[in-house]
């Protein structure tokens, strides 16, 4: 029974602290690869990111002139935001995200919430979206700090396809071929999946 509490305990999510941040920036040039492949591919003008934490994704699209917005849970990323993404960005749980946005990015978040709230998760990035997601999550088995919620693809893929969103196979794929070199964060390759509702 006390190993029991102990595990709980240890996977007990916490929010990111400044040196959390700080650690990973060293995915910044991975995103990198993600932000200019969306920009070159798909069409859109605005963009909102659920779960922005450093806010890698959104200052490719700043720098594209997007109209730009995310919200991170943690209180501690505004001290890791740059000065241009501060006033985008707003600090609370996914489920105060509001807007329309043609673009919904939610990268790594969903193994992160605690499972009962994973409807809520894609019930919230269907709401923002107009035309595109783009949504990662990590598989059962991969490891990684607050993962709590790893699930197979095809769990969350159902409740998007509910929504009346599916996957462009052909921009997954392409996606996919993309980051195949990638330096830090090679899980995203496998993880990553272009949404449409069209």
């Amino acid at each position: 029974m006390r190993l029991l509490w102990l595990e709980r305990r240890r996977r007990r999510l916490k929010p990111y602290r400044v040196k959390d941040f700080l650690l990973r920036e060293k995915f910044r040039r991975d995103y990198r690869v993600i932000g200019r492949f969306l920009l070159h591919n798909l069409s859109f003008d605005s963009v909102y990111d659920v779960g922005c934490a450093n806010g890698f994704l959104l200052s490719e699209f700043l720098a594209a002139d997007k109209r730009c917005g995310g919200i991170e849970v943690s209180p501690a990323v505004r001290d890791v935001l740059p000065p241009e993404l501060q006033p985008l960005v707003e600090v609370g749980d996914f489920s105060a995200a509001s807007g329309e946005w043609d673009l919904v990015c939610c990268v790594e978040v969903a193994e992160h919430i605690p499972p009962k709230r994973s409807r809520d998760l894609v019930a919230t990035v269907t709401g923002l979206a107009g035309s595109w997601i783009y949504f990662t999550a990590a598989l059962p088995g991969q490891t990684g700090r607050g993962h709590v919620n790893c699930r197979p693809h095809e769990e969350w893929l159902a409740w998007f396809g509910e929504a009346g969103w599916q996957p462009d196979e052909n921009l997954t794929h392409l996606l996919r071929e993309e980051l195949e070199g990638l330096d830090t964060a090679p899980w995203l390759r496998g993880n990553s999946f272009i949404l449409s509702n069209g």
